[in-house]
């Protein structure tokens, strides 16, 4: 009877001054525990935040107090009824707070519910409140998840969605659809759960379109754990801002592009130390592998960037990666296949409406099926190139099996670092700009590795400047072409033809310049009216080691006065063809010591060098370094090379001679 006496009289008193106390937030579990803590069971409480009354002391008047501010007609959202588990049903959802109890869906401060749609009003974080995640669970054949946090109420929100083992279909609209968030959503797929996102064959989604996850707002995937997606009617995911795919064993599967970010796509947290975590299988029918699409110029937007990671793309009618403005690779293991591989077989002559054998090549296909391409911003036409679409390759290993061009430009590709091998139906690497290889006096060999077991053309650009690393290449036409062939296909503006337009006139057969200054290059070119390294304006050589087999090992000055400058350098020059590929060559330094070994044709080369360098066929070389690890021709660095015949032919010409002279 003590005690209810004193709690009425402190109701009493609170009564008369209520007005004057502030309101803060309490909870049913807050009310309990200080309630307990007043029957003098142990509890762990603090006086800070309990001490209603602000009297130093916690007393039934703090009691009463927690339990008016618990009761107001307008609370702060209490965390009784801050959702943090929504486990989906087939006919329905259950929601539970962080205390794993359940909370009824019209008390929820945080969702709202209809049916089996939950829509997520209220951010998980933002630089005021700190709510929690939210875990999703359970099965649904006919469910969604919807973010929609209004942003001038929340400048700073960000919702996180943890998903713990969730399988979610919608036939008629995306299951994950992202409507706003200020800052940006978060989906964690968490480690040892396995996930599914499925949507249907034909909708229309609020934004009209068609994506199992989509986003209008930044979107990051995280986590250990496996997400599948498929997107049966369009894209897999989607997101029109920034997309950020940090880690998480993630496989995608989509009638049209897999992944596709408007503003940039960013694979692999650039912060981390492993990249272990991170798998992406993505295939793509109709559309694109990985996809940026802003094309709007000083944007700095519309671009790709991986860090790490394996990344597996299948693009069956379209592109690998492609990008608006920019592509770059820092590393990761990249896997990408792009229609029928290099293995197509052309359209019969190379009479293409679409640009099939524009440049010689009767194996073009009817569609844009490249391993990397950036399109590049032009005007309305889609005619005249204005800026950007360059592709930069730091650092990966990449592996490219297409029938369209390996790598393609429209502005410039710039390859410094990483092991590439590159198989096409068409080119390799094509810049309707300029190429570079390596570093300019980096004096390396093993910074860059490319090896190109089969192409038309193996690199292709207006200027070439091939300054360190290590080049391998087995072409059907030209193994370095400056200037070469227009190609017609870099641009997706102005779309003429399936899976890209073309613009016109990407180089002219008047200019472009090949600048060999470091590095090793073995091209070993088919039979008959090819070239090795081919220029339409001059050959300068200036360091580096250079193997030349073709019908033309060195050609220059189609239309124009040109020449091959030699200032230093080595190079050899054979015209063999690119079968039988079984000598063995050994270049050695100006103090005898092995430096590079190969195997190429047997065909009665000669050597030019500027630099006191000597070349041995039939060497037996031990130890050193292998370089182009999957390369079957045995290239090496250093080691201890026996044996052999030094070659001291001159590189003889042949005939028929072109303007400016072939070797």
């Amino acid at each position: 009877m003590k005690r209810k006496f004193q709690i009425s009289l402190a109701a009493a008193a609170v009564a008369v001054s209520a007005a004057a106390l502030p309101v803060l937030a309490a909870s049913l579990a807050d009310c309990v525990k200080l309630d307990k803590y007043l029957l003098g069971e142990e509890q762990q409480i603090e006086l800070s935040g309990n001490d209603r009354n602000g009297d130093e002391k916690l007393d039934a008047v703090d009691l009463t107090l927690m339990k008016r501010d618990m009761l107001s007609e307008e609370p702060a959202a209490a965390d009784d009824f801050y959702v943090s588990q929504i486990t989906f049903g087939a006919d329905g959802v259950t929601l539970k707070n962080a205390a794993d109890q359940i909370v009824e869906a019209e008390k929820a401060q945080n969702v709202t519910v209809d049916g089996t749609k939950v829509t997520v009003i209220r951010p998980t974080a933002n630089k005021t409140d700190s709510f929690g995640d939210i875990n999703l669970d359970g099965e649904c054949a006919q469910g969604q998840i919807v973010v929609d946090v209004d942003e001038t109420t929340y400048a700073d929100g960000q919702v996180t969605l943890n998903l713990r083992g969730l399988k979610l279909s919608n036939s008629s609209d995306s299951p994950v659809y992202i409507s706003q968030i200020a800052d940006e959503c978060v989906i964690t797929v968490k480690n040892g759960t396995e996930n599914v996102i499925s949507d249907g064959t034909e909708y229309e989604n609020a934004d009209k379109g068609a994506s199992a996850i989509y986003s209008l707002d930044d979107l990051k995937i995280k986590g250990k754990g496996k997400l599948t997606v498929n997107g049966n009617c369009g894209d897999g995911i989607v997101c029109k801002d920034d997309l950020k795919i940090w880690n998480g064993d993630i496989q995608v599967t989509a009638e049209d592009d897999a992944i596709r970010g408007k503003d940039s796509v960013r694979i692999g947290d650039p912060d981390a130390e492993s990249y272990e975590s991170l798998v992406l299988d993505l295939t793509s029918k109709k559309g694109d592998g990985i996809k940026s699409t802003n094309d709007t110029a000083d944007s700095g937007k519309g671009y790709i960037r991986i860090n790490g990671g394996t990344v597996k793309v299948k693009a069956e009618n379209g592109d690998g990666i492609q990008a608006e403005q920019a592509v770059e690779i820092n590393g990761g293991d990249i896997n990408i296949y792009t229609y029928q591989g290099c293995g197509y077989t052309g359209n019969g002559g190379g009479q293409s409406q679409w640009g099939g054998g524009m440049d010689g090549n009767s194996n073009k296909t009817e569609i844009s099926a490249k391993g990397i391409k950036c399109c590049g911003l032009f005007d309305e036409s889609g005619s005249t190139y204005l800026s950007a679409g360059d592709i930069t390759v730091k650092g990966g290993s990449i592996t490219v099996d297409s029938s369209d061009d390996c790598i393609h430009a429209a502005g410039n590709v710039s390859l410094s670092g990483g092991l590439l091998q590159l198989s096409s139906a068409d080119d390799a690497v094509h810049a309707d700009h300029n190429v570079t290889v390596g570093t300019k006096d980096a004096g390396t060999y093993d910074d860059v590795q490319i090896y190109i077991p089969k192409c038309y053309e193996g690199v292709e650009g207006v200027y070439i400047y091939q300054n360190s690393g290590t080049v391998y290449i087995v072409s059907g036409d030209d193994g370095y072409n400056a200037a070469g062939g227009a190609d017609n296909s870099g641009n997706q503006n102005g779309q003429q033809g399936p899976g890209g337009g073309f613009h016109q006139g990407f180089m002219s057969s008047t200019f472009g310049e090949l600048n060999l200054n470091g590095g090793l290059v073995v091209v070993n070119s088919a039979n008959g009216d090819h070239d090795a390294f081919d220029s339409n304006g001059n050959i300068n050589i200036t360091g580096g080691y250079y193997v030349c087999n073709g019908q033309e090992p060195l050609d220059c000055g189609d239309g124009g006065s040109y020449s091959i400058n030699q200032t230093g350098g080595t190079y050899l020059a054979m015209t063999a063809g690119n079968a039988s590929l079984n000598t063995t060559y050994t270049f050695k330094d100006a103090s005898g010591n092995a430096l590079l070994t190969f195997k190429s044709a047997g065909g009665s080369p000669g050597i030019s060098s500027k630099d006191n360098s000597t070349c041995y066929s039939g060497t037996t070389v031990s130890d050193g370094t292998k370089l182009l690890a999957d390369c079957p021709y045995g290239v090496t660095l250093g080691g201890s090379a026996a044996g052999g015949t030094q070659i001291t032919a001159a590189p003889s010409s042949t005939s028929p001679f072109g303007p400016g002279g072939r070797f």
